[in-house]
């Protein structure tokens, strides 16, 4: 085998982006929410509005504000998706209380105009929000099944966009609630998620809460000529346990092309230290998958990334119950392997147990298998 040097693709990190009607979303949308309780405030505080009104106005902002609850947020302008639903139906709630001020024939016209606005500014919001998670989870390449969920997802947005448009936020918004729980439902089938890094080194957010669930590095990467190493950092719940009889995970390597069935599991030899010593063939075997359907689910080939030798409780992988800064302080398991091969562009996939996600969507276990884009070079 030719020796090399194994380079992986300096790529940017997901990022999202959003769009609105209008140009007054300089700031991030978490931002945006806290400026219309910001409004309210101020419209409360008029002398011209009724002691009826204040009272929805006081019920609005208390919902926008529990809308901002940091458990809800990644950052300023993506929600978890697990629980962005509740922040749609608060939001959904707080416009309730609003229009109860349109609906009184004796508020004055000015008032009811303010109120309106703000009303199509919250739902503008909730549309760019809904928006931003189809465009994260778009970087997932998904089951035939959560495909359908997702284009059903986008089709009920594209709907509630044009209601948006038409000024119609009540209908609007029930059309993003929809498309909301079908972004969930598209996720419950396995998926494979690509892992992008910078500079040889990057983290991957599998349960889309906002917190990494895996920290991978390459190591001596300037060292031509010789395998190297890449450093691993995984949650125990991505393993689907906390010792060596129970957790799981593999390898495999493939072709670039997007649900490849050629892999090129012969032309690598995976190393460490522990396999070295103790694994019979002196290497851990990659997966080798034969079909598409093989591809989100955990293969039967390949040796296990996480063993135990019975002789003496030795594994590759070691499992902590200290919190691991890389993963958001999350116990689980750290280890390290190392490769080589036959120069080419590649995928590095790693296959995970976890292949049927609870109803909660809390697992880690949204994505069953997870690639790095990698090249060999001469």
């Amino acid at each position: 085998m030719k020796k090399a040097i194994i380079v992986f693709l300096s790529m940017m990190l997901i990022s999202f982006s959003y769009s609105l009607n209008n140009d007054v979303y300089a700031l991030d949308l978490k931002q945006e929410k806290q400026n219309i309780v910001e409004s309210l405030e101020d419209l409360k505080n008029n002398h011209a509005i009724s002691k009826k009104s204040k009272k929805h106005i006081d019920d609005a902002i208390e919902k926008i504000n529990e809308s901002l609850d940091e458990k809800y947020w990644k950052n300023g302008s993506e929600l978890n998706i697990k629980e962005g639903e509740k922040v749609l139906n608060v939001d959904k709630n707080s416009i309730n209380k609003l229009d109860s001020i349109l609906e009184d024939k004796k508020e004055s016209s000015i008032i009811k105009n303010e109120i309106f606005m703000i009303n199509l500014k919250i739902a503008e919001i909730d549309r760019a929000l809904v928006d931003n998670a189809i465009i994260s989870i778009q970087e997932i390449i998904m089951s035939e099944k959560g495909l359908k969920k997702l284009d059903k997802a986008i089709q009920n947005f594209e709907e509630g966009d044009e209601l948006l448009d038409n000024n119609d936020y009540d209908k609007a918004m029930k059309k993003f609630l929809k498309s909301w729980d079908l972004i969930k439902q598209s996720l419950k089938d396995p998926n494979v998620k690509k892992m992008k890094m910078i500079e040889f080194e990057g983290t991957g957010d599998f349960n889309f809460d906002g917190v990494p669930d895996v920290y991978l590095k390459l190591i001596d990467v300037d060292k031509a000529n010789k395998p190297k190493q890449v450093k691993i950092k995984i949650t125990g719940e991505c393993v689907n346990g906390v010792i060596h009889d129970d957790a799981s995970m593999k390898i495999g390597f493939s072709t670039q092309e997007n649900l490849s069935i050629v892999f090129f599991d012969e032309e690598f030899t995976t190393t460490n230290k522990w396999f070295k010593k103790y694994d019979p063939d002196k290497k851990i075997n990659p997966v080798v998958i034969t079909t598409v359907a093989e591809y989100f689910s955990f293969p039967s080939s390949g040796d296990d990334l996480i063993q135990m030798n019975s002789g003496n409780e030795f594994g590759s992988f070691e499992f902590t119950n200290q919190p691991i800064g890389e993963i958001g302080e999350q116990t689980g398991w750290t280890g390290e392997f190392a490769f080589n091969g036959e120069p080419g562009d590649y995928s590095l996939r790693f296959f995970l147990p976890l292949t049927e996600p609870t109803n909660e969507g809390d697992s880690c276990n949204f994505v069953s298998s997870f690639s790095i884009p990698t090249t060999i070079n001469p």
